[in-house]
């Protein structure tokens, strides 16, 4: 029986709080992991290779590249965009950006991070950004699209809001009043939301699916 072939997945957003628990399960399930990023992440394993890129010209990081699978962790907040127009550069061009060079480079399946109120009709900003990224990436043709809708994510940020110190502490309590169909607004510990991503690894042929917290929650 001959072997597998080897297998090459491209993230972006590996400076993340998910990317950067995401990286290292991502490189224990594939043969090669390409990061764009920025600048030189501080991960250094003999399957990885850092490319640093323009955002601007994503499609110049994937030169001479063959992937098979690509995750997209990569995302801002209103707070750090200053502006509607720049959120949606990032949040939206940028992985389209990043989606169509990986398909142009042979990517057949793609993973996304998204949000748990994403809806392209909704009237708040980000839902409908957000909702909006799902329903474009779609339309790309991926055999394989996942899309990962977590709520508030429990993480260590360098950047968290004092309104986030204070919440975390109560989401405990928060969470077992969310109940039925308000179970997917739940918090996740950033390893259990990386652990459920580094899954679509082996999941090929799942077509397009959304997971929730209760999804991504299960063994």
């Amino acid at each position: 029986m001959s072997a597998n072939p080897p297998r090459t997945a491209a993230l972006l957003g590996a400076s993340g709080a998910t990317g950067k628990v995401l990286l290292p399960l991502l490189l224990d399930r594939y043969d090669k992991v390409v990061t764009l990023s920025r600048r030189e992440t501080d991960v250094h394993h003999a399957k990885l290779e850092n490319r640093v890129v323009d955002f601007d010209n994503l499609t110049a990081g994937f030169a001479g590249l063959k992937v098979d699978d690509c995750y997209c962790t990569f995302g801002t907040t209103i707070r750090i965009a200053g502006s509607e127009a720049t959120m949606t550069r990032i949040d939206h061009g940028y992985v389209m950006d990043f989606a169509k060079a990986g398909r142009a480079a042979g990517a057949t399946r793609f993973a996304y991070l998204s949000a748990a109120n994403a809806n392209a009709a909704s009237s708040v900003f980000y839902a409908r950004l957000k909702g909006q990224t799902e329903d474009a990436l779609k339309a790309l043709g991926f055999a394989d699209l996942a899309i990962y809708r977590p709520s508030m994510i429990i993480a260590e940020r360098a950047d968290r809001r004092w309104a986030e110190s204070m919440l975390f502490p109560l989401l405990p309590v928060v969470d077992k009043f969310l109940v039925g169909a308000f179970s997917k607004y739940r918090s996740i510990p950033v390893e259990a939301l990386a652990r459920a991503i580094a899954g679509f690894a082996g999941q090929q042929g799942c077509a397009s699916k959304t997971f929730y917290w209760q999804d991504m929650m299960s063994p």
